[in-house]
């Protein structure tokens, strides 16, 4: 990550205002898929969510300026523009990968567009109803198919901060046309989302700038409401 595509955020919390969890998030690849470094601002355990091309040496690299040990590598999904540097960053870090086992298939570097991807294989799951913990903080695993059949938001609910992968983004959600998309499975996915989790959540998305849920609730509620996908605005 270069100083000028890095995105660092301190977010204090009340209770505890000097202790500030620490993001930085930088786009990668032809697909511009945000990678993103997260620790907790105190303990030296960090994670990674969804390394795209070329993203392993400049996150190794903000690894190291910080003083972090990688504790884990996590795949919000399984598509080709989340997963790969999965094998250079695993080998560079020696941290193990978590992925949602309905898509741990696709990290076999398999793929339709030509590239070569290393494959990678996955020795956690990140299950429903489970938590992925870093330092101290603690990330709810949701899992939210529609588009992919192992799509996974991380919660965090004590900092109001979600991780969503190519489910939500701002002003949008995910394909649905894509190997392992699924409209009633989207519309299922937001529609819990839209319910579940809080208004003022941040959402830091697969693609794009960040935004909230409560940002997107005006139309995410028209897709509750109809029980079908809509363009979104």
């Amino acid at each position: 990550m270069t100083p000028d595509e890095t995105v660092v955020e301190r977010s204090g919390t009340p209770a505890d205002p000097g202790h500030a969890v620490r993001i930085e998030a930088a786009p990668f690849g032809p697909w511009q898929t945000n990678a993103y470094l997260v620790w907790d601002g105190r303990s030296a355990d960090a994670l990674v969510l969804d390394p795209g091309m070329g993203a392993a040496a400049p996150l190794m690299d903000r690894v190291a300026d910080n003083g972090l040990h990688l504790h884990v590598i996590a795949n919000s999904h399984g598509h080709i523009d989340h997963i790969f540097d999965n094998g250079p960053l695993m080998r560079a870090s020696g941290a193990p990968l978590a992925i949602h086992p309905d898509d741990a298939y696709r990290l076999d570097g398999r793929n339709n567009y030509g590239f070569e991807i290393e494959r990678s294989v996955a020795t956690q799951d990140l299950n429903e109803g489970e938590q992925l913990r870093i330092g101290d903080l603690v990330f709810d695993i949701i899992h939210t198919p529609g588009h992919s059949e192992g799509s996974v938001c991380l919660y965090e609910e004590r900092l109001g901060l979600m991780l969503a992968g190519d489910v939500l983004f701002a002003g949008s959600y995910g394909r649905t046309d894509l190997p392992g998309g699924n409209d009633e499975q989207m519309v299922a996915s937001l529609t819990r989302l839209a319910r579940d989790i809080p208004a003022p959540v941040r959402v830091l998305p697969g693609h794009g700038p960040e935004t909230t849920v409560g940002r997107e609730l005006p139309w995410l509620r028209r897709i509750v409401e109809s029980g079908r996908l809509i363009v979104p605005g």
